[in-house]
């Protein structure tokens, strides 16, 4: 099992991009789905070895797949 525990600068980058990303007209903003996806950051985050801005990439087209607004 790997370790969600991030550095104090890893903290910070993986708690701007979500803001940013829950931010934006198509998420969700739903308890639920906020909670989710910043469980899912942090999971994601701790086992990546992935600069910020590439990270900030996949993170999106992982929120627009699954927490985008229904229509």
């Amino acid at each position: 099992m790997h370790s969600t525990h991030l550095q104090p600068e890893e903290l910070q980058a993986v708690k701007a991009i979500f803001d940013d990303i829950v931010e934006q007209e198509w998420f969700d903003g739903s308890e639920n789905a906020r909670t989710s996806f910043a469980r899912y950051l942090v999971e994601t985050y701790s086992i990546s070895v992935i600069k910020p801005t590439r990270f900030r990439k996949i993170a999106e087209a992982s929120a627009r797949m699954h927490y985008s607004r229904k229509s």
